[in-house]
């Protein structure tokens, strides 16, 4: 068998970044993503713009029609924040997202735009990735057609002569749709179905954990067992923990005395007459204290440890159509110290490393708290980027930590926490010392 013809089998080692070329307060700006991204700067600055970036390309890669995907209120996600019309740059009628995910044969790159006005359409799409022959488009898209709602686009085929064509849905994303429209009698088919396919299960494996303390206080069926968004169904999830893995619950069970200033023996979980289950802490001498009576903080802790420790095979990932063992996870948490002591923050982070190398999974956080950015390791730098405005267009920018003017110098007068509080890092190409700028970025202090 050759190289190529094992190409089912690649391991997808997660997304390497995101595109975010025309979509809210953003033009033309990058998102680098690493097992652990820390995206930090002042409110408004853009922060929770960049991660609807990534929340949008991972809707549309399930194959859903644009509107229902972006706008729908049924499911449990609910609406983008903003809506469809919402992701659409002022003065546009059209946004445009890219990704690239990381394979062991090389990057697959994606570049989508859509328009809102008149219609909500595709009108632009490109898939590239390695092929037998290099690096290809594998999918390009031709013109819209707003009459029909359809456009043509050719799919890489590795025959001499022009790729064919193939008439796409413009309400959905092409990508989705290659693998069904597309039989791969040869190598080139084969390795464009192949790209494809790996690019959808890549983003279908993000998960946006918004963990809602008063939705976790309720009984719940016991079977409801995969992590949802709001972690609702926390219950339910720490439950089959307890019955399918005693290490790891365990482990859970230890983290979560950490966490609490008095004796926990350990974490029960109680059940109705009906069967639904709830958790409940064992205070030893003190008797069992239920979800419905736990700190928000508390519940907010265990939903978040919840999802670490699982991975991807504990969450609500929805009807996606990869494998469980070929899904690669990218955790998206914002405000991660949310509930938590300032002394947890590098307790949560340690197991947000632990995460990453035991479940290959990779988390993008944002956070406001000095204690957690001072428990970064040095290696942890070049993973934060910094959110800001830019003071003459108003646009959201993005910038590498380690790529600002001073960094260098200001981290050798202390921690990172220490650093940006007392806004030590300079960002301006002068050399005057004046760190008040860096402050003024990030809103932190």
């Amino acid at each position: 068998m050759s190289l190529w013809g094992s190409l089912s089998r690649v391991t997808v080692q997660g997304i390497e970044e995101v595109r975010l070329t025309a979509f809210k307060s953003f033009r033309n700006q990058v998102l680098p993503l690493a097992p652990l991204t820390t995206l930090i700067g002042r409110n408004s600055s853009g922060k929770s713009n960049a991660l609807d970036g990534l929340e949008v390309l991972s809707r549309l890669a399930r194959g859903d029609d644009i509107t229902e995907a972006l706008e729908s209120r049924r499911g449990p996600e609910g609406a983008v924040r903003g809506g469809l019309a919402g992701c659409v740059p002022h003065g546009s009628d059209r946004f445009a997202l890219g990704c690239t995910v990381r394979t062991q044969w090389g990057p697959i790159d994606l570049e989508v735009t859509v328009q809102v006005e008149p219609e909500v359409q595709i009108i632009k799409e490109r898939l590239t990735g390695p092929t037998a022959e290099g690096r290809r488009h594998v999918l390009e898209s031709g013109e819209a057609n707003p009459q029909v709602g359809d456009l043509w686009a050719t799919w890489h085929n590795g025959k001499r002569g022009r790729d064919p064509s193939v008439r796409f849905r413009g309400s959905r994303l092409l990508t989705s749709q290659l693998p069904l429209r597309v039989a791969p009698e040869t190598q080139g088919g084969t390795d464009s179905v192949w790209c494809a396919e790996t690019m959808i299960s890549t983003l279908e494996g993000v998960f946006h954990l918004d963990p809602v303390p008063h939705l976790m206080r309720q009984y719940v069926p016991s079977r409801d067992s995969n992590l949802r968004r709001t972690a609702e169904n926390l219950s339910a999830a720490v439950g089959n923990i307890e019955r399918t893995d005693k290490p790891l619950f365990r482990r859970l069970v230890e983290l979560l005395r950490g966490l609490a200033d008095h004796e926990i023996e350990t974490l029960a979980v109680t059940r109705s007459d009906l069967g639904d289950v709830m958790i409940a802490l064992n205070e030893g001498p003190l008797g069992l204290t239920p979800a419905r009576e736990m700190s928000d903080g508390m519940l907010r802790f265990l939903a978040i440890t919840t999802s670490l420790l699982t991975g991807g095979g504990g969450l609500d990932l929805g009807h996606t159509k990869a494998e469980q063992n070929e899904r690669s996870l990218m955790l998206v948490i914002e405000e991660l110290e949310n509930g938590l002591h300032p002394s947890q923050a590098s307790e949560v982070l340690g197991l947000v490393r632990q995460a990453g190398a035991a479940n290959s999974t990779e988390v993008l956080i944002t956070t406001h708290s000095p204690a957690l950015l001072s428990a970064l390791d040095a290696e942890d730098h070049d993973g934060v980027v910094v959110c800001w405005r830019d003071r003459e267009s108003g646009s959201s920018r993005l910038t590498r930590l380690t790529e600002l003017d001073g960094y260098p110098t200001a981290m050798a007068s202390g921690s990172l926490g220490e650093v940006v509080t007392q806004g030590r890092l300079d960002t301006s190409p002068r050399r005057d010392r004046d760190y008040s700028e860096f402050d003024r970025l990030l809103g932190i202090g």
